[in-house]
């Protein structure tokens, strides 16, 4: 007894194993580290492979995404930023974070401004992910809630959508999560760094105001629970939180003043066109939940199921304050569009998911029965939450479309061998960073906020040539679009259902000559074969030529022998038309006369060699092809043939 006792006072005992056999203590330390850490992981590496591999994350932004992307590429144009006033009426100071982040990316390798951005949003996801687990981590969450919870906000069918949409919300989102697990450290240099972070969140999105202020009165009954229960102060802390939002509230203020104070410039005009496109007035904030209930109901019922479970199990209830605050926000039309609120509710929702995983985790070593069942059947649930996202992202892969293949990859390329320089394509605000600047011709963009049927735009709708019509335009448009894409005629279509784009030709207005409606049999067969051969030739890429004319060619005003030779002759050359016309005297409307004026990039007559080559293949048509005359000019080669309305040219 003796020798036991002598043991247990030295804290060992005559029957322990020899101490080679034990663990080191640093491994021990790391060991104690690094296992909360491991359930950090496996959400990451799911949420990398699942944004990276999603159908979702090709798309063309649209909704207030489409500001979001444009406005980012605006917004770090050299000088944009001076004499702007748009900094609190949208999230310009968020879109100037993901500008640069957009451009950085897109700057170290050859890809597309919608590549490079869906690449941003990856990132931001992962770090947004990695700051809501620390969040739950330092709020009292255990290792396996912050993980489960942390890996629904990742792959979750409606986290999956959120998360690929290109938003300068998600910022703003980043910012506020840093400075709530700032704020709820130790120290009073990371308080007033969180009270910091939190005011630039705010900056970024004036939007995340709302949860700012709820989670704000959280953090103060949390201080003064504490502190009640330690003793001491509570006001410290909030002092310290509030001290680094009012200096860098501050300081973002007088920056902004500063800035605005400026002289203004073109790039100025044009970030402040597109805020003023997108308008101010709140769109029916009630569209977010109905996003979440079409695109992942499951999700949605399980989260409202913690918060109840939470809130009955009396364990941490401000997260279930936090949810219904953002939740409210959401619903509200001061919540805007249905991709914001989103934003904001993932990670609120998240928190409510940790707390009742903890609640779930207790309750498996009950004594009780009941709550032991209860407690399994609840993480079984939140466990078939993460099968469902799976199973949803894999049956998804069958979407994927090669990046050369997306529909802006091929409109691009289709602006850029058939518009000649200097012709006025408008595109949708979406498609419009990737286009811009890639092509000879003047890109401009549209768009108007979401329940509009006006479409504001950068360009007048008069001065359009080319229209890129994506699923971003409404179908009851009124006033310049309306009237500009009612004369406009289809040339060539990319994608399929809500991601496809048109590109439409605009026929000319005032009292041009139109053919007339034809009177004969021989007539009518005539007018059909022009329109069916002409539609082909005017969705050949290799042959360019304006929009007025285009449309020409697609509504069979041009006359079926041109369409013929020139669809002969683009078998071997590419060729840019200056336009057709009608012969002196004829009335019939046709257009019978073409001017070519480069062959293959080289401008005719000015290159001796192209010339040659088009003047021999003209010289050599015969019977029905033969032209009337040939003549060069300063505008090109012009080629006639002699007016023939019922003509339908054999051989």
């Amino acid at each position: 007894m003796a020798i036991e006792a002598q043991g247990r006072r030295r804290g060992t005992s005559r029957h322990r194993s020899a101490s080679r056999f034990a663990i080191p203590r640093p491994v021990g330390r790391a060991a104690r580290v690094l296992t909360p850490v491991l359930s950090l992981l496996p959400p990451v590496v799911l949420l990398v492979l699942v944004q990276s591999l999603s159908p979702v994350a090709q798309r063309v932004p649209s909704g207030a995404a489409r500001f979001d992307l444009a406005g980012a590429w605006l917004a770090t144009e050299p000088g944009a930023l001076a004499g702007t006033t748009s900094w609190l009426t949208a999230p310009t100071l968020g879109r100037l974070q993901l500008g640069l982040l957009v451009r950085g990316l897109q700057g170290g390798q050859a890809q597309s401004v919608l590549a490079a951005a869906h690449g941003g949003v990856l990132l931001l996801a992962v770090v947004e992910a990695v700051l809501l687990w620390w969040v739950l981590r330092r709020a009292g969450a255990g290792g396996v809630a912050a993980g489960l919870a942390t890996a629904v906000f990742a792959i979750a069918p409606i986290a999956v959508v959120t998360h690929a949409t290109v938003s300068a919300t998600t910022f703003g989102a980043c910012w506020l999560l840093l400075g709530t697990g700032l704020a709820l450290g130790r120290t009073r240099t990371g308080r007033i760094a969180g009270g910091a972070a939190a005011a630039v969140a705010v900056a970024s999105a004036p939007v995340l105001a709302i949860p700012a202020v709820a989670l704000a009165a959280l953090l103060v009954v949390r201080f003064a629970a504490e502190r009640a229960r330690r003793g001491g102060a509570w006001v410290r802390p909030v002092l310290a939180v509030g001290l680094g939002f009012g200096v860098a509230a501050v300081l973002l203020a007088v920056a902004m003043a500063v800035t605005a104070a400026l002289p203004a410039g073109a790039a100025t005009a044009r970030l402040d066109a597109l805020t003023a496109a997108q308008g101010s007035a709140p769109t029916l904030g009630a569209a977010a939940f109905a996003t979440w209930i079409a695109t992942d109901p499951l999700a949605l019922l399980l989260v409202l199921a913690a918060a109840v479970l939470t809130a009955i199990a009396g364990r941490g209830r401000g997260p279930v304050v936090l949810l219904a605050v953002t939740l409210a926000a959401a619903v509200w039309p001061l919540g805007g569009d249905a991709v914001t609120p989103l934003v904001l509710l993932l990670p609120a929702a998240a928190a409510v998911l940790a707390r009742s995983v903890d609640v779930g985790v207790s309750a498996l070593g009950h004594p009780t029965f009941v709550r032991s069942v209860l407690g399994s059947a609840w993480l079984t649930g939140v466990g078939a939450l993460l099968v469902v996202g799976i199973t949803a992202w894999l049956v998804g892969l069958g979407g994927l479309v090669r990046g050369a293949d997306q529909p802006v990859a091929q409109a691009e390329r289709w602006i850029d061998s058939s518009v000649p320089a200097g012709q006025t394509v408008l595109v949708g605000l979406g498609a419009y960073p990737d286009l811009v600047g890639t092509t000879k011709a003047t890109i401009g963009w549209y768009g108007g906020p979401a329940g509009t049927t006006d479409v504001p735009s950068s360009v007048p709708w008069s001065r359009a040539d080319y229209v890129v019509a994506d699923a971003s335009l409404p179908p009851d448009r009124t006033g310049a679009a309306a009237s500009v894409l009612g004369r406009s005629l289809e040339v060539a279509t990319f994608g399929r259902g809500d991601a496809a784009m048109s590109v439409r030709a605009v026929r000319e207005t005032g009292t041009a000559t139109a053919p007339a409606a034809p009177t004969t049999a021989a007539g009518r067969r005539a007018a059909e074969v022009r329109k069916q051969a002409g539609t082909q030739l005017a969705e050949n890429p290799r042959v360019q030529v304006d929009g007025q004319d285009r449309a020409r060619l697609l509504a069979g005003d041009v006359d079926t022998r041109i369409v013929l030779v020139l669809a002969q002759f683009v078998t071997a050359h590419s060729v840019a038309i200056s336009g057709f016309g009608t012969a002196q005297g004829d009335t019939s409307g046709i257009r019978t006369t073409v001017t070519i004026k480069a062959i293959d990039g080289r401008a005719v007559p000015t290159d001796g060699t192209k010339t040659g080559v088009l003047l021999r293949f003209l010289s050599d048509l015969r019977g029905d092809f033969a032209t009337k005359s040939i003549d060069a000019s300063d505008d090109g080669i012009t080629a006639a043939f002699r007016p023939a309305p019922d003509l339908v040219p054999s051989g």
